[in-house]
């Protein structure tokens, strides 16, 4: 059957039926082909990256800032923050139908999504649902983010040792804050009229000064998305690896921790197998999806959870010509599920 698929779509010509409709022409004989969906999990994961950055005076904090909780060494370290599990539908190779027509069939009149998904019959295509993702900013490490310094005097700048700059540098931030203090005070003999304004500016100043001394922690978010197309009953597969020192790495990589997903079927009575045989060759195939319940975690805590239809665990439903009707006949058919919606005679 996926031989004969592959060999029609490559060397047939189309012949123009309707604009959902697939129809092909093999020895003489028109067939439609149409597939049931398939659904594609899309996860998107996002870490949380801290960044700690020892400031270029950091062995002067306590001589000229009395300070002793100060970072000494450069260090990055990530951790999970979210997971997300969005779905997709592509066609089901597996569930890809070749169906000879005559003359009165009503898969004449078969509608498709623009990928080859049924949507029904005598009905308009609509297009299913995709999920994409804006692509990451790119990591920063801090180094367009250096303060710059305020304008020191001579004798610091001739100086040409870094002890004689960490003190130009230590006394520029007592004077922000004896700025600081006055504005508060309203001990100046001009008061500014935007004093909020000025006070931000100093703080922001001072801090970014200090940071040469006790250093600066950086944090931001990283977001990758993983897609995972489950074909079988997942019990425990690693999903990915999660190291706190290189962040998300790929399921073999042991410097991570492992996150698990498990896919697991509400029933599994249900499930069949695609036998095409016995119901007759130019039957209208839908599907009872089967509703999943999907979890990724770690073992001990979970992450995500919640209830997906997978149309590929479900059972398939043939509709023949008889029971279907006349040719006016209205079939609507989900294209994310292979569900049947309705019938309108």
């Amino acid at each position: 059957m996926k031989k004969l698929f592959l060999v029609l779509v490559a060397s047939m010509p189309l012949i123009q039926a309707m604009p959902q409709s697939r129809i092909t022409v093999a020895e003489g004989q028109p067939t439609a082909v149409y597939s049931l969906p398939k659904t594609v999990l899309t996860i998107e994961v996002e870490t949380e990256r801290t960044l700690r950055k020892p400031g270029v005076y950091f062995q002067y904090s306590e001589r000229y800032l009395a300070a002793n909780q100060v970072i000494t060494e450069e260090k990055t370290t990530y951790k999970l923050k979210s997971v997300v599990v969005k779905t997709s539908a592509i066609p089901d190779i597996k569930r890809t139908f070749i169906v000879p027509l005559s003359k009165n069939s009503l898969l004449n009149r078969v509608s498709l999504t623009p990928d080859g998904i049924l949507c029904g019959i005598n009905v308009p295509s609509v297009a299913t649902a995709n999920t994409s993702f804006a692509t990451p900013p790119a990591d920063k490490d801090g180094k367009a983010d250096e303060p710059a310094l305020l304008p020191l005097g001579e004798e610091y700048m001739l100086a040409g040792s870094t002890a004689k700059l960490a003190e130009g540098v230590a006394k520029q931030i007592y004077r922000l804050r004896e700025s600081r203090l006055g504005l508060l005070t309203g001990d100046m003999e001009h008061t500014p009229d935007d004093v909020t304004g000025m006070l931000a500016g100093i703080d922001k100043m001072e801090k970014e000064l200090t940071s040469l001394f006790v250093g600066k922690t950086i944090v931001d978010v990283q977001k990758f998305t993983l897609t995972v197309s489950p074909d079988s009953v997942a019990n425990n597969k690693v999903l990915f690896r999660m190291s706190a020192f290189k962040g998300l790495v790929t399921p073999n990589d042991l410097s991570g921790s492992p996150y698990y997903i498990n896919i697991v079927p509400e029933t599994t009575s249900d499930v069949i197998s695609d036998s095409k045989t016995k119901s007759p060759a130019d039957a209208l195939y839908t599907v009872l999806p089967l509703v999943a319940t999907i979890s990724i975690g770690d073992g001990n805590n979970t992450f995500y959870t919640g209830k997906i239809q997978l149309p590929q665990y479900g059972a398939l439903v043939p509709l023949t010509s008889e029971s279907l009707g006349g040719q006016g006949v209205k079939v609507s058919v989900d294209p994310s599920t292979g569900r049947l919606l309705s019938i309108e005679k």
